[in-house]
Formats: C-alpha cells, sequence, structure tokens
C-alpha cells in the first residue's frame, strides 16, 4: 500500500511541476573547456590514457571530441619514464608496465587548454587463500516450442545452468584502507582450441556488501538484491574473512541459431574467482558512478544530480588503478 501511495502523489507531483514548465533562457557564460583524461592501470599491460575534450552542458552533441595533438608524460617517484605515443582516437600509450607499489604520475598539456595532472599507486592485491563451493548443480535445459496442439521439447537446441553456493576465503591487510571488487567467470574450453568467458551473476547476504530494498524500498516486499560488486574492508580491517556468495550462470549449449557456437565440443570448464584490489581513487569513482546509475525513474525527481568522482587536477577524469588475485576451479 505505502508503494501505491507514493505512486500516486509522485504522479500528483509531476503533473504540477509539467503544468508550471517554461523555457528560461541561459543568459550566463560558457564555462572554458578542459582536457578529459581517463586511464585504469595494471600490473602486466603497459599504460594507455584517453584525452577527451569536456563538453558544456547545454551541448547536445552525443560523442567527445578526442584529442590526438597533446603532450603525455608519464612519471613515476618523481622522475619521468616516459612520452606517452599517441595511438589514435585519442589514446596515449607507452612502453613502461607497472609494478605492485608503484606510484605514478601523468601529466598532459595541449594548446588551449590548461594542463592537467593525476596520480595513483599501483595497489598489491590481496591473496585468495581458498574457496569451497557447495551445493553445485549443472542443468540442461532444452528449447520448447509451440506446435499448434501442445508444446514440444526441442533436443537439438539447449543450454547449460549452473548453480553454487560459495565461500571465498582472502586476507585483508592491515593498518591500511583497502577497497575489492568480486567477478565471477566461467571458461568454456572447445575441441577446436577456442575457448570464451562468460560472467557469473552472483547474489550475497554478506555485510560486507551494499544491499538495497526491492523497488527502493517502497513495497511492501522487502526482499533485498545485491546492489554493487564493491566493498571496502570497513568491518574486516585485517582479517582472514570468508565471503559467502550465491553465484548462477546460463552457460552455452547446442544452438544453430548462433552460428560462432553451433554444435560445440565442450572439453572442459573452469570457475574464475577474481578478487581486484581497487585504489582509493578507482573505487570512489566506481562508487560515485553506480550511484548516479541507481537512480530510478521516479527517485531522480526527488534527488540531486550525482557529482561522479575525479583526482585529476586542472581538468576532469580519473587515474585509478586494480590488481587481481584469480584463483581457478575446474569442473567435470
Amino acid at each position: 500500500m505505502k508503494y501505491k501511495y507514493f505512486l500516486y502523489i509522485a504522479s500528483l507531483f509531476m503533473a504540477f511541476l509539467f503544468s508550471c514548465e517554461k523555457e528560461i533562457e541561459f543568459k550566463g557564460d560558457e564555462v572554458k573547456t578542459k582536457l578529459v583524461l581517463n586511464s585504469i592501470l595494471t600490473p602486466d599491460s603497459v599504460v594507455k590514457i584517453h584525452l577527451t575534450e569536456s563538453r558544456f552542458f547545454l551541448n547536445n552533441e552525443r560523442v567527445f571530441k578526442e584529442i590526438n595533438n597533446a603532450t603525455v608524460e608519464l612519471w613515476k617517484d618523481g622522475n619521468k619514464i616516459e612520452n606517452l605515443s599517441n595511438a589514435g582516437s585519442g589514446y596515449y600509450t607507452g612502453t613502461y608496465i607497472p609494478k605492485e607499489g608503484d606510484n605514478l604520475r601523468i601529466t598532459a598539456s595541449c594548446q588551449g587548454f590548461d594542463p592537467v595532472e593525476c596520480s595513483t599507486e599501483i595497489v598489491i592485491p590481496s591473496p585468495v587463500i581458498s574457496v569451497d563451493t557447495m551445493n553445485f548443480r549443472e542443468d540442461r535445459q532444452y528449447s520448447t516450442y509451440y506446435d499448434g496442439n501442445a508444446f514440444v521439447i526441442d533436443s537439438s537446441v539447449y543450454y547449460q545452468t549452473i548453480n553454487f553456493d560459495m565461500d571465498i576465503t582472502f586476507k585483508d591487510p592491515t593498518d591500511i584502507a583497502n577497497y575489492y571488487a568480486l567477478n565471477l567467470y566461467l571458461k568454456i574450453y572447445f575441441s577446436t582450441g577456442d575457448s570464451t568467458y562468460y560472467p557469473i551473476g552472483f547474489n550475497s547476504d554478506d555485510m560486507v556488501f551494499q544491499q538495497t530494498s526491492n523497488e527502493m524500498g517502497f513495497l511492501e516486499d522487502d526482499r533485498n538484491y545485491l546492489r554493487s560488486n564493491l566493498f571496502s574492508d570497513e568491518l574486516l580491517d585485517g582479517k582472514e574473512y570468508k565471503l559467502k556468495v550465491k553465484a548462477y550462470n546460463i552457460g552455452i549449449g547446442k544452438n544453430p541459431y548462433a552460428p560462432e557456437y553451433e554444435n560445440p565440443d565442450v572439453i572442459g570448464k573452469e570457475v574464475f574467482v577474481e578478487l581486484q584490489s581497487l585504489s582509493p581513487s578507482y573505487y570512489r569513482f566506481r562508487k560515485t558512478r553506480e550511484a548516479g546509475y541507481n537512480v530510478n525513474d521516479i527517485m531522480e525527481y526527488f534527488t540531486e544530480p550525482v557529482q561522479i568522482y575525479s583526482n585529476v587536477k586542472g581538468g576532469i577524469g580519473i587515474l585509478g588503478s586494480y590488481s587481481s588475485s584469480v584463483y581457478h576451479i575446474p569442473l567435470k
């Protein structure tokens, strides 16, 4: 009933807004455009950044202007390492491969813009000690169609589903704030030598994850769902912790309507458990971005716009990092 009352009030409020709509001409000065620098660094991959020009908020263009004539420099511990080379489409790449514990800084300058700089530390991953799976179930689901008289099972078209509970044990470092993202993947190997990844969805009642009630809490049904795969060590600082999740997946099967997977011979499967350790800047960027995405159509009328986190001085954007600890689970 609460939800119905809320919809009624919201409808009246929006009707009032629309009935009082008036177009007001903007008479202020346009703010000078800035350089927008975005890059997420990780060990074992060369440094790569993307550089564009910011856009005035009343500009209706759908794409951002790429900057291809800038000077972009990479610094480590106050010493210049190299100039990044322009790779086109606003991308600049280097040859240096970051290492865990590196303190890196990137500067960029371009005629007509204020110079920008940003820095990040390449975080050290928290090791996954063990992963225990329980209640594992793998089922084959067949396609059905209606032949005019009854539903018929089509045994030539099927897909695999896997479901299981999982305990992921890892060690959180002491005396420092740590930020994490959990990802699960199913890797399938084919007799042709090819392989493919599929993300595994998961839910959790674990206290470290941020939960939210169904439909922003206005429904009488108070079931929770997982809002994000991000979490911090606020509740587990310095401890060995067992993270509990419920995983589910729809894997590829025999599907003649998908030519690239037509009659594949599956010879092996693995579950990949990836625990990413995030830099503070990357974590804050993702949290604020998710906060903007999670505002539903009704609630946006009652909320202020979310300010996306940026750590680029003189401009806009994000320079962050992550490192991964990956645990492999072979399946039959």
